[in-house]
């Protein structure tokens, strides 16, 4: 009892103290928060929390790293989108492309681990809960910042 209450609260704590930290600690934070977020709703137990969470994390890490390459790739082509030429094009494509494809049997690979740790209904819940999370967390900036998108910051205009 007292450790489902811990997790219930865990991110209402951190939740308050996220915003106004430098990056490394903001994204510490999140990340603890993601934590809690997802135990709470999957209801793990705590013998599934240890063997589901290294399993987690090392499929988070290697969709990170391929995430990563994405944002380099968007980030090049702001930078110069007029300048590229057709076969850089097409080898951006590609990348953006097998990219998806790798996430995808990332997904499809890890599900496997993860049904044999929390079973086939909580595996299919646990793919719409990182988007439930982000959602919770852009709604909650929204709210701090008086209903204005997080990602447009008024620097001052009204």
């Amino acid at each position: 009892m007292i450790q489902k209450l811990i997790w219930i609260l865990l991110p209402l704590a951190f939740a308050t103290n996220v915003f106004g930290q430098d990056d490394k600690e903001k994204e510490d934070k999140i990340e603890a928060l993601k934590v809690g977020f997802i135990t709470k709703e999957l209801n793990l137990t705590t013998s599934e929390a240890e063997k589901f969470w290294p399993i987690y994390n090392e499929m988070d890490g290697k969709m990170k790293e391929l995430r990563q390459i994405c944002r380099k790739i968007n980030q090049e082509l702001r930078e110069s989108e007029d300048k590229i030429s057709n076969d850089d094009a097409r080898k951006k494509l590609n990348t953006l492309f097998e990219n998806d494809q790798k996430e995808l049997d990332l997904k499809k690979e890890y599900s496997e681990k993860f049904i044999k740790i929390i079973g086939e209904k909580r595996s299919l819940k646990l793919l719409s809960l990182e988007h439930e999370f982000r959602r919770a967390l852009l709604d909650r900036l929204k709210d701090r910042r008086g209903g204005e998108h997080p990602d447009k910051k008024s620097h001052g205009k009204p």
